[in-house]
This record gives structure tokens, C-alpha cells and sequence, in this order.
């Protein structure tokens, strides 16, 4: 199996994926689990959470996949906001965390 591409997707796109290809034949172990796990803690739909992403980055304070990390756990206090995103040394101002969990919610 060769890799073409890679592309950062949230919870709810990969179990569309996963879903679909469920359909389409049997899932490997990984793949059940996945599913299982994305099933388990999804909270949006995929077209949503596609929008909120290219939302989040096209306003520029966060990058896209970082962004999708933020809806996959959508943190609802700042203090759990400023936590992820210091991993990837992104500071943001009060102003800009309290904007993106006004978009989460």
C-alpha cells in the first residue's frame, strides 16, 4: 500500500471514512477500533466540523490541523484552550480564545 497523500481530519470525517468503507468491506483490527473510538466521542457532524476548521484557519491563529485537534476535544474553558495549543507554541490573546470557543459552542 502506497501513501499518496496525507490530510489532518477531525473524529467525525474519519468515521464518515471508516463508515463507509464498513459498508464497502470488513475492517482490519485497527480500523474496527477506530471506528468504535470515533463513534464513541464524535460530537459533530463532518461537514460541520470541515466548516468550523477552514473557519478557525482562515482567520489565521491557529493552523488547520490544530484547529481539528480543538473540535475533536472542544475545550470549554480558556485555561483548556491555551493547554493544546501550547504544544505548538500558538499563543493566543483573551480576545482570540474566547472567539474560538464562541465558534465551538
Amino acid at each position: 500500500m502506497d501513501i499518496r497523500t496525507s490530510k489532518a481530519v477531525s473524529m467525525a470525517e474519519a468515521k464518515r471514512l471508516l463508515s463507509k468503507r464498513k459498508e464497502d468491506g470488513e475492517l482490519g483490527y485497527e480500523q474496527s477500533q477506530a471506528l468504535e473510538n470515533c463513534e464513541k466521542f464524535s460530537v459533530t457532524e463532518a461537514q460541520q466540523a470541515e466548516k468550523l476548521a477552514d473557519k478557525l484557519a482562515k482567520e489565521g491563529k491557529v493552523s488547520r490541523e490544530l484547529a481539528i485537534k480543538i473540535i475533536d476535544i472542544r475545550p470549554a474553558t480558556i485555561p483548556s484552550l491555551k493547554a493544546i495549543v501550547s504544544k505548538d507554541k500558538v499563543e493566543l490573546s483573551e480576545e482570540d480564545a474566547n472567539a474560538i470557543l464562541k465558534e465551538l459552542s
